[in-house]
């Protein structure tokens, strides 16, 4: 994209997303807006040092807002550690997910998956539920859900490749 966007058009681009992703992993809707302020703060004061060689827009914004909620759970001691799929989350999957363009390579990918790996991918990505969430609607414990879901990023990983 030669042309910069303005802070208006990236906040429109981007805010449901951003949005969406922050709400995902913290429980108070007033802290997910006040999260959600905060990133386009941080977007804003440093849209001039973003390299579009180096990243996407959106993988660039999605690194931030990922980060900004780790910071929050730092900062909160909430749970005293960060959720383990929000840290191990920091994968392809989701880049890819808040790229529209490869939504399509996801989609093909996700054919490849059993039905059961790709029912969890769906509703954690696609709905926004929590593992535990999904593990709930889909009748499997915790654990369970948590290995096939690390299966399935890894098998997505391998059919989508870097």
């Amino acid at each position: 994209m030669g042309t910069m966007l303005t802070n208006e058009q990236i906040y429109e681009q981007y805010h449901d997303k951003v949005f969406a992703y922050i709400r995902n992993h913290v429980n108070q809707i007033e802290d997910a807006e006040d999260l959600c302020s905060d990133v386009f703060i941080k977007i804003y004061s440093k849209i001039d040092t973003f390299d579009s060689s180096k990243a996407s827009i959106s993988t660039w914004i999605y690194a931030m807002t990922s980060n900004t909620v780790i910071d929050f759970y730092r900062t909160n001691h909430i749970h005293s550690e960060i959720p383990e799929d929000l840290a191990e989350e920091k994968s392809l999957i989701e880049d890819e997910v808040l790229n529209n363009e490869s939504l399509e390579i996801l989609a093909k990918a996700l054919k490849e998956l059993p039905q059961e790996q790709r029912d969890i991918i769906v509703l954690r990505y696609y709905r926004g539920l929590t593992l535990q969430e999904v593990a709930a609607q889909m009748n499997l414990s915790y654990g369970v859900t948590k290995l096939r879901h690390r299966e399935a990023l890894g098998r997505l990983k391998d059919l989508i490749g870097e």
